[in-house]
């Protein structure tokens, strides 16, 4: 049957036992249902889990009925990639599934996701709120589920005061995929609201409504024929904007909160492994530039995502209460994931986007009756991607198989015994100027920040030792050379990663003029896509083909200038194109050039590097990324002239 189908905070599992109801004559045992729970954003911030600030009864009373695991890890600290990861049972370096606008069928058009899988094995699949990441130009996987996707709101806001009175904002319109090459002009919302309002009138209150609806049509269905269900409930919060009825964040003494212990990059670590700024930016009154951001600040950020998180619990509340309710329990297997951990000021980041422990480490609770022993807990180091192969040996089905390689290990041996170990360490990956690697033990991080044209010799190291220094407050990789070298080799039994294209050493652009030359191979259709980029929807450049027009946008303070040329004839095409600070220019083979006055130079480094053949982050022209090339690229050279320039 799978041959006819070849075509990123915390993790819970509720699961039983696959019942068999046996009569004196016969035993007919019963596929188990599927209930996948994802939660945005949300890290180990949970009672449970020693968090003395969490407001989150419910899933404490759930922990208290299973085994937690302390040591899980998302393969990569973002919301779409992660996602990937979980459905696909592959790590993004397997897949070349990176970016935000990563688009699966295009990537994969065969793979086989995990609903899909349930879905060949005799299951009814549905989804609900955020489960693919629907945004910056990414429309989710309609495929993958058999009823229509419950779609609603990521951002939202009800006080008109946090859009300007009802404007569209950067956030939003990144999450409904509108003005995705304007994002720059566009409002800031607020970071946080907290209206007196009920809980549907938020996306998370209405999904957990819709959510307990299908549940109960599931059992109705299942009494009827039979039929299990799997099925995908995807909550917001605590993603940013913090939004959340004003009952929760009443749950909080703003003085008790605490502020971030250690608020520097780590001493000693390479560049391109910190971050100042990015998704917070987006957000008011959050300081720009990376000016401080004061302790008042910090403080109601921090009180928002607690409120978010507490909001959160109430709504998986209604979902736990609807299964045992409807006597689901017994023969349901419930998945509480989380798609990555979220920095609130710590190392001085805010949000994910890194390979550190804050972004990267999530929880995970199995409550197995029979199997689990409740109250339990384990240090065996999980994965997302151990989530597919996991979920189908508890339902009986074979390992899959996937057509894409499935990464993962099924942990069902440690629910039967926490002491047993299917990996001893995890894997993650975030890649930036550089791809960063990582292997995480029960005690060490190595990062290997990957120069893709140096070789090794120009790879970067991170080493912490998390049993001295929880807080990474300094890579210690120059002064323990036998346990980098121990790691490295870990490390280097991974398969070769696919599909970055991010060059390394992005040149240096600020300030300076720019000479672009390129070679591409076209095949029997017009060119579309881009050549190259660098940056994104503040400033930066893309050389790109639009219906078969050589196209150069260049990008200053969010406003693209666009200089056209007509199409030359043949099965390659040369281009030359130029950033002057009084001129732009673009040349077509040996064509006469075309001119256009120049917006001038950029002010600043773009925070997004240089990548080749395609565009999948923030549209660094006027397009909807992702956009990628349908021809080849067969040479690229970018030239900054100017002060430190000629490289």
């Amino acid at each position: 049957m799978l041959a006819q189908l070849r075509c990123a905070f915390p993790i819970l599992i509720l699961t039983s036992l696959v019942v068999s109801r046996a009569s004196a004559e016969v035993e007919t045992p019963q596929r188990p249902n599927v209930l996948l729970i994802l939660v945005d954003d949300l890290k180990p911030a949970i009672g449970c889990y020693g968090d003395q600030v969490a407001q989150t009864p419910n899933l404490d009373a759930l922990a208290k009925q299973g085994m937690r695991f302390e040591l899980a890890y998302c393969n990569q600290a973002v919301c779409a990639p992660s996602r990937f990861t979980l459905m696909l049972g592959s790590h993004s370096t397997s897949t070349g599934l990176y970016g935000l606008g990563s688009q699966l069928r295009e990537v994969l058009p065969d793979a086989v996701t995990m609903p899909q899988y349930f879905a060949a094995n005799g299951y009814r699949t549905e989804s609900l709120g955020k489960v693919f990441h629907i945004g910056h130009g990414n429309h989710g996987d309609p495929p993958s589920f058999q009823a229509p996707h419950f779609h609603d709101k990521v951002i939202e806001y009800l006080d008109p005061a946090s859009t300007d009175g009802g404007k569209l904002t950067r956030e939003e319109a990144y999450f409904t995929n509108q003005k995705l090459g304007e994002i720059g002009s566009l409002p800031r919302g607020a970071a946080f609201e907290s209206p007196a309002v009920e809980d549907a009138e938020y996306a998370d209150g209405r999904v957990a409504a819709e959510a307990v609806r299908r549940l109960e049509a599931a059992r109705r269905r299942r009494q009827e024929d039979g039929t299990p269900f799997f099925m995908a409930v995807g909550f917001a919060r605590p993603h940013l904007p913090f939004s959340a009825p004003k009952r929760y964040w009443d749950q909080f003494d703003p003085a008790q909160l605490p502020l971030p212990a250690y608020e520097q990059l780590p001493e000693g670590a390479p560049a391109v492994a910190g971050k100042r700024g990015g998704e917070i930016n987006n957000y008011r009154p959050v300081p720009l530039d990376n000016e401080p951001m004061d302790a008042s600040l910090k403080r109601q950020l921090i009180h928002g995502y607690y409120a978010s998180v507490a909001f959160v619990d109430a709504q998986v509340g209604k979902l736990l209460r609807a299964v045992e309710q409807l006597e689901l329990n017994r023969d349901t297997i419930i998945v509480l994931w989380g798609d990555h951990g979220f920095h609130l000021g710590d190392l001085g980041i805010w949000t994910k986007h890194t390979n550190y422990e804050q972004a990267c480490r999530i929880p995970l609770i199995v409550v197995a009756p029979g199997v689990a022993r409740p109250g339990g807990s384990t240090r065996q180091l999980a994965e997302s991607v151990d989530l597919f192969p996991t979920l189908a040996e508890l339902a009986g089905l074979p390992r899959p198989s996937g057509p894409q390689p499935i990464d993962g290990k099924s942990l069902a041996p440690v629910l039967r015994d926490p002491e047993q170990r299917v990996r001893d360490h995890a894997y993650h990956a975030y890649p930036k100027r550089k791809l960063g690697r990582a292997i995480r033990t029960d005690r060490y991080r190595l990062v290997e920040w990957r120069d893709r044209e140096g070789g090794p010799a120009a790879n970067e190291y991170e080493l912490y030792d998390y049993a001295t220094d929880p807080l990474e407050r300094k890579n210690l990789a120059a002064s323990q050379p036998d346990v980098v070298a121990r790691l490295k080799g870990i490390l280097q039994t991974y398969r070769e990663p696919v599909g970055w294209e991010f060059a390394s050493g992005s040149p240096r652009i600020a300030g300076r003029e720019l000479t672009i030359r390129a070679e591409v191979a076209s095949g029997k259709e017009g060119l579309h896509g881009v050549v190259v980029a660098q940056g994104g929807d503040r400033m930066g450049y893309s050389l790109h083909f639009l219906d078969g027009k050589p196209t150069f946008d260049v990008r200053v303070d969010g406003q693209v200038t666009r200089l056209q040329a007509e199409p030359s004839a043949g099965g390659r095409v040369e281009l030359v194109a130029t950033w002057g600070a009084k001129e732009l220019s673009l040349a077509v083979g040996r064509n006469a050039p075309v001119r256009r006055p120049s917006p001038g130079l950029i002010p600043g480094q773009p925070r997004d590097g240089l990548s080749i053949g395609r565009d999948d982050r923030s549209a660094a022209g006027d397009y909807v990324a992702p956009h990628r090339l349908n021809g080849r690229v067969l040479k690229v050279d970018v030239r900054p002239n100017g002060p430190n320039g000629g490289g």
